[in-house]
């Protein structure tokens, strides 16, 4: 537990800068950083935007005394770390974050402010990145700051991490390369947005997500035959055959999977029942239009599922599913779909006792006199990356994941300070002073 003093003196930093802390926040979310990977995006016109911001920061934390490491992985996105090098004998403690967002979408949905303006108004600051999650870069960067002008030097080493790439799993460029480039230390703190359904709550424990397409074949023929397809009497099979038919009966057998994940998947991290789900996010048939029977169909599955499960448990589980409802029908039988596993973002399943974990709720209670709130990860993020490198990381941010990726984006500029708090004496409790 901190000394009552020097845990004062440290929030008194943290709040002595506010302004700065909104100033990085601000000007960070003004260089647009769109991954320029995403679905829809012209690469050429948007690489670069990740550099860009790396390159502002850099600066910024060579003032507090960093040693900074600006390289690219891949060719127009550069990574940022900068390295404190602790007095000795204290434990190590990487801050990650990455600085490419999602595309902002039509700007006329941003009703409040413009999605690269940084708009400060009604206690928050708008724009797209401010939650997910230059907000939360921006208040490590300030925790340090803060620590070092209270007058307290860390006695491990901290790593300030600013990635890109992970809004589309580019980890190799990104987290991966920091891991690649020998950055690990004796834990680590994702500083992504951790509400809701508590305010910069601690995340031990995320989903595994898959993506997964599903093919149906089925047989082309002109659609005045649909008839014979369908009615009794007619030619079945022997005149065509609907893909997107038979792409349903697939869609009924996961859909019924998912209802029994629904009362068989549990963890202790996820209070709400059915978290673990399979999300048809696309369904396709075709490719010839209406007139054509169609000759083949899709579905685009994300695949959401327990830490508890492995990957080829999840992958075993969906494929003998598919498989037992193709054996329902009989041209399913005789052609049956294909599954391609496009992309696997692993789970992580840190324990609530963990070291890193009381550090954390520590300096959590320093600073609300009152214990934290554990909890699942909704959605996923790189402290998986981490964990598989031997890394014990959570996660906690500002920020509320119900305005990440959506127009009118915010983070609330209390939140923000509260953050550079929790992470200032984090630093002193779990590093030493």
């Amino acid at each position: 537990m901190l000394d009552e003093r020097i845990k004062n003196d440290i929030i008194t930093e943290v709040e002595n800068l506010k302004d700065e802390l909104i100033k990085l926040v601000v000007d960070t979310v003004r260089i647009p950083s769109i991954n320029p990977t995403y679905p829809g995006i012209v690469r050429e016109e948007v690489l670069g935007g990740e550099s860009k911001v790396c390159e502002y920061l850099k600066p910024v934390m060579e003032s507090i005394g960093l040693e900074t490491d600006l390289w690219e992985e891949e060719k127009g996105r550069a990574n940022l770390v900068g390295t404190y090098k602790g007095t000795g004998g204290g434990r190590s403690l990487i801050f990650n974050g990455h600085v490419d967002v999602v595309p902002p979408g039509p700007e006329d949905n941003w009703t409040m402010a413009g999605p690269w303006s940084g708009k400060i108004a009604d206690g928050k600051i708008w724009g797209r990145g401010s939650c997910d999650m230059k907000g939360g870069n921006a208040a490590a960067i300030i925790a340090l700051k803060a620590l070092l002008k209270a007058g307290y030097k860390p006695k491990g080493d901290i790593f300030l991490e600013n990635v890109v790439g992970e809004e589309m799993m580019n980890t190799e460029a990104g987290t991966g390369a920091t891991i690649k480039r020998g950055y690990k230390a004796d834990a680590a703190i994702v500083v992504e947005p951790s509400g809701p359904p508590y305010r910069l709550g601690i995340i031990p424990a995320s989903p595994g997500v898959f993506y997964m397409v599903c093919t149906i074949k089925g047989k082309a023929v002109h659609a005045s035959m649909r008839d014979e397809l369908i009615r009794p009497g007619g030619g079945g099979a022997n005149v065509g055959v609907s893909s997107i038919d038979k792409a349903f009966i697939i869609y009924e057998g996961l859909k019924k999977l998912e209802e029994e994940w629904g009362q068989t998947k549990s963890h202790p991290m996820f209070t709400r029942p059915g978290h673990f789900t399979l999300h048809p996010g696309v369904i396709t048939g075709g490719p010839s239009g209406a007139f054509v029977i169609s000759e083949e169909s899709q579905i685009a599955y994300s695949i959401w599922h327990s830490p508890y499960d492995s990957e080829e448990e999840v992958k075993k589980e969906v494929e003998d599913q598919i498989f037992r409802f193709a054996q329902t029908d009989p041209w399913l039988r005789d052609n049956p779909p294909k599954v391609e596993w496009l992309l696997w973002w692993p789970p992580y399943d840190v324990p609530a006792d963990a070291p890193i974990c009381k550090a954390v709720a520590t300096a959590y209670e320093g600073v609300f006199n009152q214990a934290p709130q554990y909890y699942g990860f909704a959605a996923v993020d790189d402290a998986a990356f981490l964990n598989r490198a031997g890394i014990p990381a959570i996660t906690i941010g500002p920020g509320n994941l119900q305005v990440a990726h959506a127009p009118n984006e915010y983070v609330e500029i209390s939140e923000l300070i509260d953050a550079a708090k929790i992470y200032a004496l984090t630093i002193a409790e779990w590093c030493g002073i």
